[in-house]
């Protein structure tokens, strides 16, 4: 893993760790009740997205600078571009996409979301089955959220290979 990689992982890490102390100490308002069912509705909107490899909905829910480290890409920083190009029909075919264990938490225009998710999937013709602790920053713009933000970590391997090390 590269400096670059590995300081947007401790960056990562840093913010996650940060809101989630702030979480703490801000109790969540009946106001952000609303912003926590949207949140809500756009997570279910992208998993229906790569259920049906809708790559038009995907890059609307992306924002335009969009990040993602996954040990898929060994940690590496991927961008908006990468994860169009994974989920395109011809490279990845999702059966299942699974989330249990969400956490939603809203701070101003910022939703914080984690999970673990158990997805099924065919990437680049490899037959997948694993389990993946995730965290998504969505932020609201112009009345609607997008994601701007993305860590996933493979917490299991059911079927298919192993991450890079």
């Amino acid at each position: 893993m590269n400096i670059k990689s590995k300081l947007a992982v401790v960056v990562t890490a840093s913010a996650a760790c940060l809101l989630s102390t702030l979480a703490n100490s801000w109790a969540q308002t009946d106001g952000n009740a609303g912003a926590e069912q949207q949140v809500r509705k756009v997570e279910e909107e992208r998993r229906q997205a790569i259920l049906r490899n809708d790559i038009k909905s995907l890059d609307w829910l992306m924002a335009p600078e969009y990040t993602a480290i996954f040990n898929l890409t060994g940690g590496r920083v991927t961008t908006k571009a990468d994860e169009l190009a994974l989920n395109q029909p011809d490279a990845r075919k999702v059966e299942s996409w699974n989330p249990t264990d969400v956490n939603i938490r809203i701070y101003g225009n910022v939703g914080l979301v984690t999970g673990l998710a158990e997805i099924i999937d065919v990437l680049k013709g490899e037959r997948r089955h694993i389990r993946v602790r995730y965290t998504h920053v969505w932020v609201k713009r112009n009345g609607g959220w997008q994601l701007v933000h993305r860590h996933t970590t493979r917490v299991a391997t059911i079927e298919g290979p192993e991450p890079p090390r």
